[in-house]
């Protein structure tokens, strides 16, 4: 009952680097650069020509500020309220890419060689003679990757977007402008952690094919996994551009393996999310991910060290 927490806890034993210091640094610098933008004096005043549209008419507003962040509270504010709230979405995702980025990578990596790296030092014999089943094993892995790992990652955006937002209330406190109503309101901050959690979770199933595939090829590789990793996608890829006029096989492994159009195309990420759950794409990624997770576990019970 609490062999999978335990082998969880293990492996952030073994990764704690990427899995914790990472995504640590990274919120530290950004924050660090945000808190530097905030307070470094400029010599010079920013100066800025707003147009503001009030019922109906386009009134120009000739604004001064030494604030770079209550500059761009001032810039929000002229904006119509659809377009302000755009702009806030598309920064609030900007605060997100760099920890999105280093996450991916840092799955990728970490799958490639969860189960690889345990035959290649050999603590497969002793992980072997203990009494865990190869599926627990795997599992946990996945779990690891899939789960866990995105939700650390996932508390330094939280960080990121809620220090920005603080630090433009801070800027525009003592002014005319309400930076809760130009910017707390349209960033809409709990509804869209609640929405990316729901993306992380659609995301898990969505691309469980690519993921379970690298378990797989960790599983059985007796070197180089990112040459099998990399070149079995590729190889069908090629072949099918050789021998048949469409790619429906490249392009479904293409939409899998890193969804990010999907996020892209539509700002509505629960209404789309609620459309592609029951979709034939995510029936057909459950069904060949979890085909794929059950072909790692028997691999990894006949495997032993290279």
């Amino acid at each position: 009952m609490n062999q999978l927490p335990i082998l969880i806890r293990r492996e952030f034993w073994e990764h704690r680097s990427t899995f914790v210091l990472l995504p640590l640094v990274i919120t530290a610098f950004l924050l660090s650069v945000m808190m530097l933008a905030y307070f470094a004096s400029t010599s010079d005043v920013i100066s800025v020509n707003l147009e503001m549209e009030e019922q109906g008419a386009v009134s120009s507003q000739h604004v001064e500020s030494d604030d770079l962040f209550a500059l761009l509270t001032y810039r929000l504010e002229a904006l119509p309220e659809r377009e302000r709230a755009s702009y806030i979405n598309r920064g609030m995702h900007g605060l997100a890419s760099p920890l999105l980025i280093a996450m991916w990578f840092v799955i990728f990596i970490y799958l490639l060689n969860s189960l690889y790296s345990d035959r290649r030092d050999r603590s497969i014999l002793f992980w072997k003679s203990l009494p865990v089943s190869d599926g627990i094993t795997v599992c946990s892995k996945l779990l690891t990757g899939l789960i866990i790992v995105p939700l650390i990652y996932f508390a330094g955006i939280a960080i990121l977007q809620l220090a920005v937002l603080l630090l433009m209330f801070a800027a525009t406190s003592g002014t005319d402008v309400s930076a809760l109503e130009v910017v707390w309101g349209p960033s809409a901050l709990i509804s869209r952690w609640f929405e990316y959690l729901a993306l992380l979770i659609f995301y898990c199933l969505w691309a469980l094919p690519f993921f379970a595939w690298l378990l797989v090829v960790s599983a059985f590789a007796k070197s180089v996994p990112m040459v099998w990793a990399v070149g079995v996608p590729f190889g069908i890829t090629v072949l099918e551009h050789m021998f048949f006029n469409s790619t429906p096989v490249s392009d479904w492994m293409g939409q899998h393996m890193v969804p990010l159009s999907f996020v892209r195309e539509r700002q509505a990420i629960a209404t789309t999310i609620a459309e592609q759950a029951l979709s034939l794409q995510m029936i057909s990624a459950l069904i060949v991910g979890v085909a794929l997770v059950f072909v790692a576990v028997r691999l990894r019970g006949k495997a032993d060290e290279i």
